[in-house]
């Protein structure tokens, strides 16, 4: 079967962490990534490794999925104009789940190295590009704090709960790693 990507974009959307960005500012960080296709079921993150990069997609879909026994959980799609991959440019660590492009997807990629040569080359817009990092990160400590709260709420609802109404280990747990999830995906739907 043949699938059909429709035409290659040569540019990144003034979109998410580089909506304020001038047009010149954004065609000078185009230049120190690549724009790269992925074809469907390829894997641009792979959980349990780090990786290094900030991705932008351009077209197509990508779902971030996490190990379930022998399958894996599917916690969200990231869909054209949402970036992922900024947690692990922060705190370089194990990715804690994967991301795979659901369909033929064009994304535009830099790595940690090369975004700090930009930063440090071009002092205003890397400012606002951090700007617009912190505002993506702080969204979603937000996200995750709510579902947080909501989850301790439902622990203490439940009849296992503890008698002293503290959320169990095993809540925490599964609350660290949803926290860990969402902070590397735009959506947990």
């Amino acid at each position: 079967m043949i699938v059909n990507i429709p035409e290659l974009a040569t540019s990144l959307p003034s979109a998410g962490i580089i909506a304020n960005l001038s047009d010149s500012a954004r065609n000078v960080l185009e230049s120190y990534g690549s724009f790269s296709v992925a074809p469907a079921e390829a894997v641009l993150i792979k959980e349990g490794k780090p990786h290094g990069k900030l991705f932008c997609v351009i077209s197509g879909s990508l779902e971030a999925r996490r190990r379930e026994g022998e399958g894996h959980v599917l916690l969200g799609t990231i869909q054209p104009g949402e970036w992922l991959g900024e947690v692990d440019i922060f705190d370089p660590s194990s990715a804690m789940c994967s991301v795979v492009a659901k369909e033929p997807s064009q994304y535009w990629v830099i790595t940690r190295e090369r975004l700090e040569e930009f930063l440090n080359s071009n002092h205003e817009a890397g400012i606002i590009l951090m700007i617009g990092l912190a505002s993506t990160l702080g969204q979603r400590i937000r996200g995750i704090t709510k579902k947080m709260v909501e989850q301790a709420g439902l622990a203490r609802l439940a009849p296992q709960a503890t008698q002293d109404d503290n959320i169990n280990s095993g809540t925490i747990r599964s609350a660290a790693e949803l926290a860990a999830a969402f902070l590397r995906q735009k959506d947990l739907r």
